[in-house]
């Protein structure tokens, strides 16, 4: 099966934000730009652009960490070392050697907190130190470069140090008790980690998004909740449009007069007399209409067409007179015959000569014994010809027209509206039940006539806003039409009125005006609601089920059979195989497989109900190294006290996988077990295991002493007395005198008598036995116990008589005296010079 292969085909079928992300967490670092990448990826449905995969198989990107030291430790725990805890880089294998109560744990849970296991406790200050800031610093190297960083009690882990693996009692009793995801998945499972990691940053940040869209929408008013405009707007929907919601969006004049009259009917009792009253309004609204009317028409455009119209025709036909009377000026002896003083005078004349001085002649009286009217003179021929031809021009047609165009012209011009004044307007708009709003339009539009009046007489432009006028006269039409509607409706009110169902009518009219009011806010809501229906479909375009499934099909074989593989083996190794256990896949969770140990053909029963301390031990031990041996890196492991509960066989393999683990990593063991720390040097050759002694000082636990004697080769145990020890003593002994030096002696006594001990373990005895050892190692050791002479015998004899006194209860009347250093040191010389010929013998 090509899992690669096979996990790309997925991937293609997915949306094409998801293939995006994959690709991103297979290729880069993936940082808040690109989660907003993706997701505007969803939001618009883009499609993955095809690319190549990297491959992400059996990846190895993993640097090699080693811990190099854990220094200037304050305040944390019982922990107050004055010396550093250094570890050699040259060797893998590290031995930490310490008593109860030495401070081993503490050194433990330090390095559990830096790493970031997940069952590492908090850590105290120490109770007794006032000063609550621990801190220490941690110096370690990354591919053989050197780090280093304060550390400060309960910080978060350093992350560079993440793939150094503990065990501990905790740890190792998780693995048998509980279920566990894998601590090192391969490149293509943590594919599926990461895509569930940030398929749920992604929802997070959807549903971050979709929270903001918050209802806007006020509560519809409880009187309105029977309503069927209550029904739609208590039940918006995305599909909603705006034409299907108009009938509680939209709100006109027609809808509020609808409902201002069903108001009114409500309110009023006595409808009869109300039709009457409004039929008097509209008499008098109709009044005011016809007055405008008629107003306008006489100064609107065709009547000023026609105004002007007259007055040309006046001017024009009075030329035409003019020019007759030319002809009768001609013959005259005086000017201004025709004009109109001169008409004055002759009619003014006439009326003398008719009434008063010839009241039964024609006018002009030219008869022989006629006299001027005016001057009293007789009239001679010419003047009786010019009197005639005056009367001529007076009776001609051609005057008749003119006068009558002018006096046309004068009539028009006289009619021409004026204003009316605002009281009687006042009075008009109370008859007709108009507001004061409408007192002053009426008042402006008959400012404006007027004003169009006076320049029509002055024959100037007109400036009349015709379109103000024409919009009130229709506005006041309109409620003419409602005032005759109402009164009909009151007509049938005051014969028949269900009042129930105008109520209804009205509480209905009132719900969608309040609907109307809200329309904004309505449509911002159907857009809210459609916003948040995209989102539902991101964010459920984040469900792991998919990456679920897939993770548990690859991880079968993958990861399960690999890992129980894997813990097979080390059973194997730790020579466990009897113990009736099984690791087994218990159930997917967001693309992470967990497993479990299980007793095998049992049911009912958890491994820690029947399995011995030293089996739960061990047990405990395969899975974690079956489990952290799974990554792709040599990382550090550190152990505390790995034999606990171990018996002498389990112990043995045990100790054999430790150094095992050493030839490729950095392995760091705390004990305070004799027998492991003595096997562990014995297994090992000292260029390869540093051993470090720790021990608990007055001023508190982990102080790092010298290494244990029992602990170093016989020569090198020899000569760091020799060296270092005898040249203290002599020092204590010169200046302070036997009595500051009888208890260091003492103890250097103690010491030469132990390393006589494990001379005859170890050299004498060729290492055949020893002592916290089981077997018996023969192989290629049995034939060196041949170079044993009576001398030697002797001389171990001697040693061992002269020192074990010092080990004893001393007689108070005969004690032994502490050797002084000098004669000490000529036992040490004589000890190494016989322990050299000794080893040299074939």
């Amino acid at each position: 099966m090509d899992i690669q292969k096979d996990i790309i085909d997925w991937l293609k079928t997915l949306k094409g934000w998801q293939t995006e992300l994959a690709y991103r967490i297979l290729t880069k670092k993936i940082e808040d730009t690109d989660i907003d990448d993706i997701i505007t990826m969803a939001k618009s449905n883009l499609g993955f652009e095809d690319k190549d995969f990297p491959n992400f198989l059996n990846s190895n990107t993993e640097k090699q960490i080693r811990l190099l030291s854990i220094e200037s430790i304050q305040n944390i725990e019982s922990l107050a070392p004055r010396n550093p805890l250094k570890l050699e880089k040259e060797k893998n294998l590290t031995v930490i050697y310490g008593s109860n109560g030495s401070g081993k744990s503490g050194y433990t849970k330090i390095i559990k907190k830096i790493s970031g296991k997940p069952r590492a406790i908090d850590l105290k200050s120490n109770v007794f130190n006032p000063n609550p800031n621990g801190k220490c610093l941690i110096k370690y190297s990354i591919d053989g470069v050197e780090q280093e960083k304060e550390w400060s009690i309960n910080d978060s882990q350093i992350l560079d140090l993440r793939t150094v693996d503990v065990f501990d009692t905790t740890i190792g009793n998780s693995y048998v008790d509980e279920e566990n995801t894998i601590t090192y998945t391969p490149q293509f499972v943590k594919l599926f980690t990461a895509l569930t990691y940030y398929y749920s940053k992604i929802q997070e940040k959807l549903e971050q998004e979709q929270s903001k869209l918050t209802k806007a929408l006020s509560n519809l008013p409880n009187e309105y909740a029977l309503t069927d405009t209550a029904k739609i707007y208590n039940n918006l929907r995305k599909e909603y449009t705006e034409q299907q919601l108009a009938n509680i969006l939209l709100w006109d004049k027609e809808k509020e007069q609808a409902r201002l009259d069903i108001e009114k009917r409500l309110k009023e009792k006595d409808p009869a007399k109300s039709a009457s009253d409004l039929r008097k309004q509209k008499l008098e609204i109709d009044k005011i209409i016809k007055e405008i009317s008629d107003a306008y028409t006489q100064i609107n455009t065709e009547a000023i067409k026609e105004i002007k119209a007259l007055k040309n025709d006046a001017i024009s036909k009075r030329k035409v007179s003019q020019d007759s009377v030319q002809v009768i000026a001609n013959k005259s002896e005086l000017q201004g015959v025709g004009s109109q003083v001169w008409k004055s005078l002759w009619e003014a004349a006439r009326v003398f000569s008719i009434q008063e001085a010839y009241k039964t002649k024609d006018y002009p009286h030219v008869d022989n014994e006629a006299r001027c009217v005016l001057c009293h003179q007789p009239l001679d021929i010419n003047a009786k010809e010019r009197l005639l031809s005056f009367e001529t021009f007076i009776k001609s047609q051609l005057e008749n027209e003119a006068t009558q165009a002018e006096k046309k012209y004068s009539e028009i011009i006289s009619k021409l509206p004026v204003r009316i004044n605002r009281e009687i307007l006042s009075t008009k708009c109370i008859a007709a039940n108009l507001n004061e709003d409408w007192l002053n339009c009426l008042v402006n539009i008959w400012q404006q006539i007027e004003t169009a009046s006076n320049s029509i007489k002055q024959d100037v432009d007109v400036t009349i806003d015709a379109k103000f006028i024409s919009e009130n006269v229709s506005i006041l039409n309109s409620i003419s039409v409602a005032y005759e509607k109402s009164a009909i409706q009151f007509e049938t009110d005051a014969k028949q009125f269900d009042r129930v169902k105008a109520s209804k009518e009205l509480l209905e009219l009132n719900a969608k005006k309040w609907s109307s009011e809200q329309k904004e806010n309505i449509l911002k809501e159907i857009s809210r609601l459609k916003k948040i229906a995209d989102f539902d479909n991101w964010i459920s375009q984040c469900n792991t089920r998919s990456i679920t499934a897939k993770a548990s099909q690859i991880s079968e074989t993958a990861i399960t059979e690999e890992y129980v593989k894997r813990f097979n083996a080390e059973l194997l190794n730790l020579n466990a195989k009897k113990i009736k256990v099984e690791l087994v896949k218990q159930r997917a969770i967001k693309g992470t497989v967990t497993h479990s140990l299980k007793l095998k053909g049992i049911n009912g029963y958890k491994p820690s109900d029947i399995l011995s301390e030293g089996e739960h031990r061990i047990i405990a031990l395969a899975s974690f190294l079956a489990d952290v041996t799974g990554g792709n890196n040599n990382n550090s492991f550190v152990f505390d006290d790995p034999i606990s509960s171990l018996d002498q066989q389990f112990e043995e393999k045990t100790i054999e996988r430790l150094i095992e683990l050493s030839k490729t990593r950095q392995v760091i063991v705390f004990t305070h077990r004799l027998s492991l720390l003595g096997q562990l040097n014995e297994k090992c050759d000292s260029n390869s295991i540093q051993i470090i002694g720790i021990r608990n000082e007055h001023w508190g636990a982990g102080e790092i002493g010298e290494t244990p004697l029992f602990a170093k080769k016989t020569n090198s145990a020899l000569n760091s007395i020799k060296n270092d020890r005898i040249a203290k003593a002599k020092k204590i002994f010169n200046e302070q005198g036997s009595e500051a030096y009888y208890p260091y002696g003492k103890a250097l006594c103690s010491d030469i008598r132990i390393l006589v001990e494990r001379i005859v373990e170890l050299d004498f005895l060729a290492d055949v036995i020893q002592r916290y050892r089981r077997a018996v190692n023969t192989m290629g050791k049995i034939q060196k116990l041949a170079k044993i002479q009576k001398e030697d015998c002797d001389i171990v004899d001697d040693f061992m008589t002269r020192y074990s006194c010092f080990e004893h209860s001393q007689p108070t009347e005969t004690p032994i005296e502490i050797p002084e250093p000098v004669e000490l040191e000529k036992d040490i010389d004589k000890l190494l010079q016989w322990l050299t010929e000794f080893n040299s013998r074939v």
